[in-house]
């Protein structure tokens, strides 16, 4: 058996291709869209992709699996279990070979067993692989959302992000059951999830790559002796926002629906950047948050690159409009991969480049660049910060843990439809745990026209490190009681 992972840094995602050395047929498993990689894959091993197929309908990436079966001329598998408005469309699975529990999938003399394991989402799939030259016992588990390393799916953004209405609770006792069917299986089954962590799918995912349903059993909360009450508010506490592109997402991969290419790179002036924000045009600075703090041109949003580059992204940007970049990259062709890797997110309407001259160009003719306020956590102490809006933009898992005295929650991913809660006319401090994610949320602010706000340098992280007093509990927003530990 030939056995090939690729990762994803920018989108914590893992697909896979599993190959008869025999046969020299291969199955590739939850593609995303970058689909040339699994083609050179399969011609460097000399290999032919006879199969493609995925665990689930993705709400985090847009999937590759029609686009490469078809430039294959191979068989799509998808999975025909489940019921309810998210599952595969019936136009979708006609163009497929429909997935059941306990189904298989030979591909030479390797053999992937299919399980549904619900939870996740309703028709979630597990291909649990043998190789049929050493015998029909499995040797490992593709779990897709289903098993993380240290964790499992979430339940929840059926509801939370696709707007399934009542759906989180009995998704959330579906895993429950999954789990406990999975955990029947022997201790050696390696498992090969189809996230890391930084991924959205989940709240603590393990960065180590695989795993064994052995080490889960001992390490994994979900494997634990927990009962069925325990294991669902255990498994919706704390969810971190799914960033709002999990929606459409969802209904381009639900449907089979080939998503636009991305438009080639088109390099603009100062006039077009000038034209872009006149009309309230979205224009995103990549470059660092140094760099955008020190100077910018005003009414620019900052998202760094980075490996959460896209994430912010899909959170931030209209997926349904144009929009403009910033960049110091100095190739073509390393523009054309931040226009290829925003259009994994389904974000293709990228209608220009700025290259980073024209912030000088900017400068000299309309004057100084615009600056992000820095706050320290002494300022914070000082009698004249009593007024001021203190917004932390963490997870709330990172929140229940400890937070300012008297800051309000406004996750990131939901700050853009929660800032007509904020008080313009007072001073804001946008805090996160060491100063990243609050950067972007100072320039998001700023961009929409907010003045007094300023992003505290360092943290929680920094707040912490001066001793100062911190209090603990569930999620409170602006108008909610706070518990104090």
């Amino acid at each position: 058996m030939l056995f090939r992972r690729f990762y994803d840094e920018n989108l914590a995602q893992a697909s896979y291709m599993i190959a008869c050395e025999k046969t020299r047929e291969a199955i590739i498993v939850d593609p995303n869209s970058d689909t040339a990689q699994y083609v050179r894959a399969a011609g460097a091993d000399r290999v032919r992709i006879a199969h493609v197929t995925e665990t689930h309908i993705h709400a985090d990436f847009v999937s590759g699996a029609r686009a490469l079966a078809d430039a294959a001329g191979a068989v799509l598998h998808l999975s025909g279990e489940g019921t309810g408005e998210w599952v595969y469309t019936d136009d979708a699975l006609r163009h497929a070979t429909v997935l059941r529990d306990g189904s298989r999938i030979d591909v030479g003399r390797i053999r992937l067993r299919v399980a549904h394991t619900p939870g996740h989402t309703p028709e979630h799939l597990t291909f649990f692989v043998s190789d049929l030259e050493r015998g029909e016992n499995a040797v490992g588990a593709l779990t897709g959302d289903f098993v993380f390393v240290g964790d499992v799916g979430r339940p929840d953004l059926l509801e939370r992000a696709a707007g399934a209405k009542g759906s989180m609770d009995s998704s959330a006792r579906e895993l429950f059951k999954s789990v406990n069917a999975f955990k029947t299986e022997p201790d050696h089954l390696q498992l090969w999830p189809g996230h890391g962590a930084g991924s959205a799918c989940g709240k603590s995912l393990g960065s180590m790559p695989q795993s064994t349903l052995g080490y889960e059993k001992l390490f994994n909360w979900a494997f634990g002796e927990i009962s069925e009450e325990e294991f669902v508010a255990k498994v919706l506490e704390d969810q971190p926002a799914p960033p709002r592109y999990f929606a459409a997402m969802k209904r381009v991969n639900r449907d089979g629906i080939v998503p636009q290419a991305p438009r080639e790179p088109i390099y603009a002036g100062l006039a077009e950047l000038e034209d872009a924000l006149k009309k309230g045009g979205s224009v995103v600075d990549t470059r660092p948050a140094a760099k955008f703090a020190a100077g910018h041109v005003p009414g620019t949003l900052n998202i760094p690159l980075g490996k959460s580059f896209l994430n912010w992204s899909g959170a931030l940007l209209p997926g349904d409009t144009d929009f403009w970049i910033i960049t110091e990259a100095e190739s073509d062709d390393a523009v054309k991969r931040i226009v290829d890797d925003l259009a994994k997110v389904g974000l293709t309407r990228v209608a220009g480049v700025f290259r980073s001259d024209v912030l000088r160009n900017w400068k000299s003719r309309r004057g100084e660049l615009e600056t992000v306020a820095q706050t320290d956590p002494q300022s914070l102490q000082k009698p004249s910060s009593n007024g001021v809006q203190i917004i932390d933009v963490r997870s709330p898992e990172e929140w229940r843990r400890g937070h300012l005295p008297g800051a309000i929650h406004i996750p990131l991913a939901l700050l853009p439809e929660r800032i007509g809660e904020l008080d313009a006319s007072a001073p804001i401090v946008m805090q996160c745990q060491g100063g990243g994610r609050s950067s972007i949320a100072t320039s998001l602010l700023q961009s929409r026209g907010a003045r007094n706000v300023s992003n505290l340098a360092g943290g929680y992280d920094a707040w912490v490190a001066q001793g100062y007093e911190v209090e603990s509990g569930r999620t409170a927003t602006a108008g909610r009681e706070r518990k104090k530990s």
